[in-house]
């Protein structure tokens, strides 16, 4: 399906990312997790996760990302699911499976499998990543060994349990990010790297994660170490995308994914807060996209805080 997928790329075709896991799952009333965040949903709401994938696929998106974002051991082990590890991913994929199997139809779907750091405290942004309400619960459990050994496991999980490519959805520093491609580089499978990129107030400079001071400029030097396929700039703001594809396009002329947030700042709340607002509409969204598209983007979507909403009618309007 990849290679199918990278064709349709060289024909100039812009696919289409699903958007938002966490945030879609609070939509259908799906409580989160600190520590799991929408992990918890596959052992909780599994036939809503399924849901959730068939609710993409029937607004016309070509990948959909399974919901293993947070489900690694050391998400899982704090919530007494550890034991459960193999089966949660296992079972995420098996659902994004089932879901494009009832949908598709005759389209091509391809299935990305997430991993990312989410959890991880020893070398990363305790004080500013979104894990920062659960780290009263796992400071210093997890150190950098076992984090690994973790990242490892749920990687060689989703390629055994059939994903089409992995998606390594690094939101911090350089150092976590480097974790991923290391504990992935054994397995023959395509993959695509994740930045967060930040604009601060009074800098022009795009920089890496929440709080780091590596220029994203200097964090993309990592990628002539590593064998990687695509390039995703995602859980960043849009104007902080924007910042961030002018500096991509001048060091990386492979894929380009982009997929942003919406600003919330109920993400990991146990239950979706509508009093706050997106800075982003379901309107300006196309506009914004098809913008990235002229300027070398061949994939789109969203993170959080794009769902659902965003979609009806959104792959017709792409160019």
């Amino acid at each position: 399906m990849y290679k199918k997928l990278k064709a349709r790329i060289a024909q100039n075709e812009t696919l289409l990312l699903d958007g938002a896991i966490g945030t879609q799952l609070q939509r259908l009333e799906v409580p989160m997790d600190n520590t799991a965040w929408a992990a918890m949903a596959l052992e909780t709401h599994p036939d809503s996760v399924r849901h959730m994938h068939a609710q993409y696929i029937k607004h016309g998106v070509d990948i959909i990302t399974t919901n293993t974002f947070s489900s690694a051991r050391h998400n899982l082990e704090p919530i007494g699911l550890g034991g459960k590890t193999a089966e949660l991913n296992y079972r995420a994929v098996n659902l994004a499976m089932q879901a494009r199997e009832r949908y598709a139809q005759d389209r091509q779907i391809a299935i990305a499998g997430a991993i990312s750091h989410f959890g991880i405290l020893v070398e990363g942004e305790p004080g500013l990543a979104l894990h920062r309400h659960a780290v009263a619960k796992i400071r210093n459990e997890v150190t950098e060994s076992q984090a690994r050994r973790n990242i490892k496991e749920q990687a060689d999980c989703l390629v055994d349990a059939g994903v089409d490519f992995l998606i390594l959805e690094s939101t911090g520093n350089m150092t976590q990010r480097e974790w991923l491609l290391q504990e992935t580089d054994h397995l023959d499978i395509p993959r695509w790297l994740g930045y967060r990129c930040r604009l601060d107030s009074g800098d022009e400079t795009p920089r890496v994660g929440y709080g780091s001071n590596t220029s994203f400029e200097d964090g993309l030097k990592l990628l002539s170490q590593y064998k990687v396929d695509g390039v995703a700039i995602f859980h960043s703001l849009i104007d902080d995308t924007s910042a961030g594809l002018k500096v991509l396009s001048q060091h990386w002329d492979g894929l380009v994914a982009l997929y942003p947030e919406s600003g919330r700042d109920d993400y990991t709340a146990s239950q979706r807060d509508y009093s706050e607002d997106d800075n982003v509409t379901p309107a300006e969204f196309p506009e914004i996209l098809n913008h990235w598209i002229d300027q070398g983007a061949n994939v789109v979507g969203g993170c959080c805080g794009i769902d659902v909403e965003y979609y009806p009618g959104l792959k017709a309007q792409l160019k």
